[in-house]
């Protein structure tokens, strides 16, 4: 880990990939984070933001699959 954030440095600072949102409504959104660099913790920022549209929030509601998670939009 220590080499990875030198090399960042180095270069002049690492990428931030996004996860993406696959699908959403008013009431859930799925997010797909298999090419982000957030992990899970960017994956509820984007259904957050997604529910935010709504006048919601994001709440958890399971694992999809290995990479694909799912939030209910909720007040």
């Amino acid at each position: 880990m220590k080499k990875l954030i030198m090399l960042c440095a180095l270069l002049g600072g690492c990428v931030a990939i996004p996860p993406e949102v696959s699908e959403g409504n008013e009431a859930s959104v799925i997010v797909d984070w298999t090419f982000s660099t957030l992990g899970t913790d960017g994956a509820l920022s984007v259904a957050d933001a997604h529910c935010r549209k709504y006048g919601k929030h994001a709440r958890y509601n399971g694992k999809l699959s290995e990479f694909q998670l799912a939030f209910d939009c909720v007040k």
